[in-house]
């Protein structure tokens, strides 16, 4: 298991975050790029999705910033 976030909190409008994170999702579940990095790309995409003025749109500039800094850290099991 993995936990991803973005370095801080992004405001703006959350309309069609969620739909980016899975766009984001669907496209990088094609190749072979690890995990970590398909989720920092999830994060990346949807934080910056919030950060758009308009719902359902991104800035690329946002998205290439985040990117490089999109917290992601394995979760360790749980033990019982």
């Amino acid at each position: 298991m993995w936990r991803a976030r973005p370095p801080a909190l992004v405001a703006g409008n959350p309309t069609g975050a969620g739909d980016a994170a899975v766009a984001a999702l669907a496209l990088r579940l094609t190749t072979t790029v690890p995990w970590p990095r398909r989720l920092a790309e999830v994060v990346a995409l949807s934080a910056a999705a919030v950060a758009a003025p308009l719902a359902g749109d991104f800035g690329p500039d946002t998205h290439r910033a985040l990117l490089g800094s999109v917290i992601v850290r394995p979760v360790p099991p749980r033990r019982t």
